[in-house]
């Protein structure tokens, strides 16, 4: 690389879903932009496990925004209703709760959208910039931080800087460590099993979540197949339990999805790899410091609960880049102090709410004390009666809390 080269305005580590967002959010506007990632082009799209993300309202906007929804629609399932059935088998039992995306007055209020597919379509919309350079097949193994840049080391040897970085990295983020950003872990008993099966009773538009006593069981329907019916599941047990489940012969497997699932899948005729992700709750003490600006796992982990992991990370990847465009638009700097400071603010309280959500709910189907489970039945039956309760959460689940990106509006 000559000088010109090797100088960028803004430096993207990690092209998995949350890094490739941002990149498309902020190429539009002039910026020059690398992209790094350790893995090969052939092998970033690919994905070892059939996982599918359940994508929510502002989500989905911001996919209008960036004007690919349709891509994401024609291999999606739209989600009209989720069911909560309390499975606990304990004293006391919740009452069955559907949350309706009609209440809402929107035709459904997310689209299941499997994990490859996200990666791939992302990816197809690169060549469109030519200002992104895509570093791919090596990662950042040195930063220093100078006045007005960050110096980068690759692991190929070669060297580059930025005004700004966005650590797009994982849970594992390099980009949080050489920042010196803190980390608050809980972990939990369990172990969250993830995969998808085919069976022959369709679920329709219709998600539904068992709360079980070592986490919730929650099915999302897939794309139909030709043959058949598909769902994807998301199944948080104790992590001994976990284990168990995943190394079953499939053939007894599908019968205890069955027993599980009261015969609403009918019969199960074929289960996908099974992916295990022991349960924690990750939050960084601080999600922007000497211009690094961390997005998705980087930033945070949430159990697989509610749904709320990607979307996230995609609330994240929008206010970032709107921040740093408004910054760009003035002739401000976009590594500055003051963009750090407006990151945090505007991200803190979603996060923050959204981790002590999952946390409470996690906490209370695993809890055998008899007031936790009062609370929870007590919570579920009002929201069961209540229209105005129901269609309360809905909103707060679909859409940031406090500020909300133009690009998700």
């Amino acid at each position: 690389m000559n000088t010109s080269d090797n100088q960028f305005d803004i430096v993207i580590s990690g092209a998995g879903a949350i890094g490739l967002i941002s990149v498309l959010l902020l190429a539009p506007h002039g910026f020059k932009i690398a992209l790094i990632d350790p893995k090969p082009v052939k092998t970033l799209t690919k994905v070892d496990d059939t996982r599918n993300i359940a994508l929510m309202q502002s989500s989905l906007n911001l996919l209008k925004h960036l004007g690919i929804f349709d891509k994401f629609y024609k291999l999606s399932r739209p989600l009209e209703k989720l069911r909560i059935v309390d499975a606990t088998n304990r004293l006391l039992r919740a009452p069955e709760v559907e949350f309706t995306a009609q209440e809402l007055g929107i035709d459904y209020f997310a689209l299941n959208v499997p994990m490859g597919a996200i990666l791939k379509t992302l990816v197809a919309q690169l060549p469109q910039h030519k200002n992104i350079s895509c570093l791919f097949g090596t990662q950042i193994t040195d930063i220093k931080q100078q006045a007005n840049q960050l110096d980068f080391t690759l692991a190929d040897g070669k060297n580059i800087s930025g005004k700004l970085l966005i650590g797009a990295d994982g849970r594992n983020s390099f980009a949080r460590q050489s920042a010196n950003v803190k980390t608050t872990t809980k972990k939990y008993p369990q172990t969250a099993l993830g995969f998808a099966f085919k069976h022959t009773r369709d679920l329709g538009n219709i998600s539904v979540e068992f709360h079980r006593k070592n986490g919730p069981f929650t099915l999302i329907p897939m794309q139909n197949l030709i043959d058949g019916s598909q769902t994807s599941l998301v199944w948080s047990e104790t992590a001994e339990k976990a284990e168990q489940i995943k190394n079953l012969p499939k053939d007894e497997l599908a019968v205890l999805i069955e027993k599980i699932t009261q015969g609403i899948v009918g019969k199960v005729t074929e289960i996908g790899y099974i992916a295990a992700f022991p349960l924690t709750n990750i939050n960084s003490e601080t999600y922007a410091k000497s211009r690094t600006i961390l997005v998705g796992e980087a930033a945070h982990i949430l159990p697989p609960i509610g749904a709320q992991g990607m979307n996230l990370g995609f609330q994240d990847a929008a206010i970032a880049a709107e921040l740093i465009i408004n910054a760009f638009s003035m002739n401000a700097d976009i590594g500055s102090d003051d963009i750090m400071k407006k990151y945090n603010q505007q991200r803190k309280l979603d996060i923050h709410a959204r981790g002590k959500a999952t946390d409470m709910l996690n906490v209370s189907l695993m809890s055998n004390l008899l007031p936790m489970q009062m609370v929870r039945g007590l919570g579920l039956f009002a929201l069961q009666k209540s229209v105005s309760l129901r269609t309360g959460i809905m909103k707060k689940a679909l859409s940031p809390l406090g500020v909300t990106p133009k690009s998700m509006l």
